[in-house]
């Protein structure tokens, strides 16, 4: 199957497969062009998509191993491995997560094995408003000053569920003592080389706190520094969902940004599937 790959921005990063059927089921060559496309572009857009909760839980497990997102209370009860988020309701009852993915991340940044990818699925989607923001991590390395570099070298930064979850989930329940129990501070390293493609991005997001090695207040300025010079709008791919849309991205190279939308007026209904991923490597 020829499946054709259209450069989204003026480099490398984010791209639109055109030409995939609507159930993305195709042959093995075909997944194996994705998967490079993958990996060379972090972002893959596919357009008009009709995929079943079975098909997009089919089609994403041949990438690799699927996560199972924790709580579970908006995991589809059939197929669990399919996380909803959004506002629509049923009988007054949230379907999805309200509010997800609001300030730059990466999934699973927070754990101590970071999910590699993850693919969003849009079924309901408002006219204006609730685009998701991507940034080129790679072009963000690339790009920092030769003396932050060498203080980045070799050190790692400390993640924190417990010290950023009111301020990230300021809509979600709390964690109670179980749950952040078992979510304890996790360190990784802030110059990550990527397991499958070799290539060196930097590795920070919304659940960063401090460096390790570095005094505490150095290391907060530091990472606010790194936070803020990733969000230029030379690194970023603004996606401006249609309902249909899906898109893969790469966590270990990318972080990703929702926007928001006015939820008294419009509706946003979306399924995301989630790869299990590896230790991230030192660069």
């Amino acid at each position: 199957m020829a499946l054709e790959i259209r450069p989204l921005t003026q480099g490398e990063f984010a791209a639109e497969v055109v030409g995939a059927p609507p159930d993305l089921k195709v042959d093995d060559a075909t997944l194996r062009d994705l998967e490079a496309a993958w990996f060379r572009h972090s972002v893959l857009v596919f357009r008009d998509l009709g995929m079943t909760p079975a098909e997009h839980v089919a089609f994403t497990r041949r990438l690799g191993p699927l996560h199972i997102m924790v709580p579970s209370e908006f995991n589809l009860p059939d197929h669990p491995e399919v996380w909803v988020v959004g506002n629509a309701e049923e009988n007054g009852k949230p379907l999805g997560l309200r509010g997800a993915g609001m300030g730059f991340h990466t999934d699973g940044e927070d754990k101590q094995v970071p999910n590699a990818g993850s693919f969003l699925y849009a079924k309901i989607v408002p006219p204006e408003g609730g685009d998701t923001l991507f940034a080129d991590m790679i072009g963000v390395y690339a790009a920092l000053p030769a003396e932050i570099k060498a203080k980045l070298a070799g050190r790692r930064g400390r993640f924190s569920r417990a010290e950023m979850h009111a301020i990230n989930y300021p809509d979600m329940r709390p964690y109670t003592a179980e749950e952040l129990a078992a979510r304890p501070d996790v360190y990784h390293p802030l110059v990550r080389r990527h397991d499958r493609s070799g290539r060196v991005s930097l590795y920070i997001g919304r659940w960063a706190c401090d460096i390790e090695g570095l005094p505490k207040d150095e290391g907060r300025t530091l990472v606010a520094y790194l936070q803020e010079f990733a969000r230029q709008e030379r690194f970023l791919y603004r996606h401006r969902w249609l309902d249909g849309d899906a898109v893969l991205w790469d966590n270990r190279c990318t972080q990703h940004c929702a926007t928001p939308f006015d939820e008294a007026r419009y509706t946003r209904l979306m399924h995301r599937t989630t790869l299990e991923g590896a230790a991230p490597i030192m660069a």
